[in-house]
């Protein structure tokens, strides 16, 4: 009699644990299911880019296979010492020990192909895992170095080059801070590109008020004192004629 009275009771209970384990189940089910759709998404997405290691001499066949497309751009990560110096002909510099490295590299086209490189190869793998991290779709890392690249007898160049080319103006930047220009405020460049470039500044009616070379990275000081309050444009000059302007505001 008391194994009937409890009866009902157990069976209430036992259903409902069943009941739960089915809903555990079927909530653990989901996110299985949901985990694994994840992970083939982002699978599907990194397989649409090709992120290699790869040899001195396999950097020149990929460099001379793309040569009519000009779909490749060569990095040089190094300082602008060093690519002066001696580097990689037709390679573009971008110190990746530079502060404005990151901001450079996020206003490249990221559907080139890149093939970057340093000294010994040490730098060039900081420069690649920053390029994968920002979704580059195709990152060359030279193994070695420019370093590897003499050693197969590969071709260097030396001296001052043009550093910089129409796919990569965008990369620089001009800052102006304090602007409004009240007292002294200064100029600063960042980007890619070696050597001296030439700074103009102009006022609303387009006469030249000041002219001076600055190497990027480095400043120069805008003296609001010695400006009328009003409108003012500056244009950095750069290698084959190309332009750079912007403008700014001298307030008192």
């Amino acid at each position: 009699m008391i194994i009937c009275l409890y009866t009902p009771f157990f069976l209430f209970f036992s259903a409902r644990n069943v009941l739960s384990l089915y809903k555990t189940k079927a909530i653990m089910r989901f996110y299985l299911v949901t985990t694994m759709i994840l992970l083939l998404g982002t699978a599907l997405v990194a397989q649409g880019n090709t992120y290699k290691t790869i040899t001195a001499t396999q950097s020149d066949t990929l460099i001379r296979n793309h040569t009519a497309s000009g779909d490749v751009i060569i990095l040089d990560v190094r300082t602008s010492g060093e690519y002066i110096a001696e580097r990689i002909d037709k390679s573009r510099n971008l110190d990746v020990n530079a502060a404005y490295f990151n901001d450079s590299i996020d206003r490249l086209d990221k559907n080139k192909i890149y093939l970057v490189y340093c000294a010994s190869g040490s730098r060039s793998a900081i420069a690649f895992s920053r390029m994968q991290s920002k979704s580059f779709k195709t990152v060359y890392n030279m193994q070695g170095g420019i370093q590897a690249w003499k050693y197969a007898s590969l071709p260097t160049v030396k001296g001052s080059g043009t550093g910089t080319g129409p796919i990569l103006i965008s990369s620089l930047m001009i800052k102006i801070y304090p602007n409004p220009v009240v007292d002294l405020s200064t100029l600063e460049i960042e980007g890619f590109i070696e050597g001296e470039v030439k700074i103009e500044i102009l006022n609303a009616l387009g006469s030249l008020v000041l002219s001076q070379k600055v190497v990027p990275g480095r400043t120069i000081t805008i003296n609001g004192r010695d400006l009328s309050p009003g409108l003012y444009f500056y244009r950095l000059v750069l290698p084959e004629n190309q332009v750079k302007s912007g403008r700014f505001q001298v307030a008192r």
